[in-house]
């Protein structure tokens, strides 16, 4: 007899992907520095509104895996998205109540490039299978 294979859906390499959007978001800020000081900390400040709660939610998403684990996951992931939006609400309040001088439009594009960095990510960083 053959031994059986340990088949099912991998996790996504997520520490990989943000690892990804972290040099990105570096990037970008660097971009945005030669703007102004203020220009390069907003865009920092709107790249970490996204990545917190990414972050968070690749937490909460992907703890579980299985069949047997079906009703958690789906709990996890919902828990995950509403926490991730919640999280992104209050990043939002506290820098625009906090922080000033801000360059809001740096803050807003900076948040919307990590957001297609995300969409792009999983491109941008191969997807290796395993074959026997």
């Amino acid at each position: 007899m053959t031994k059986a294979e340990q088949g099912g859906i991998q996790r996504p390499p997520i520490a990989r992907w943000i690892a990804i959007e972290s040099v990105v978001l570096v990037v970008v800020s660097l971009a945005f520095l030669i703007k102004s000081q203020v220009a390069g900390y907003s865009a920092v400040l709107g790249g970490l509104i996204f990545l917190l709660p990414h972050g968070y939610f690749a937490f909460k998403a992907f703890r579980y895996s299985g069949a047997r684990s079906a009703r958690q996951i789906m709990s996890s992931f919902y828990q995950g998205e509403a926490g991730k939006l919640i999280l992104c609400a209050i990043l939002f309040t506290m820098v625009f109540k906090w922080i000033q001088p801000l360059d809001v439009a740096a803050l807003f594009l900076s948040f919307a490039i990590m957001l297609v960095t995300n969409w792009l990510t999983p491109l941008l960083a191969g997807r290796r299978t395993q074959r026997s």
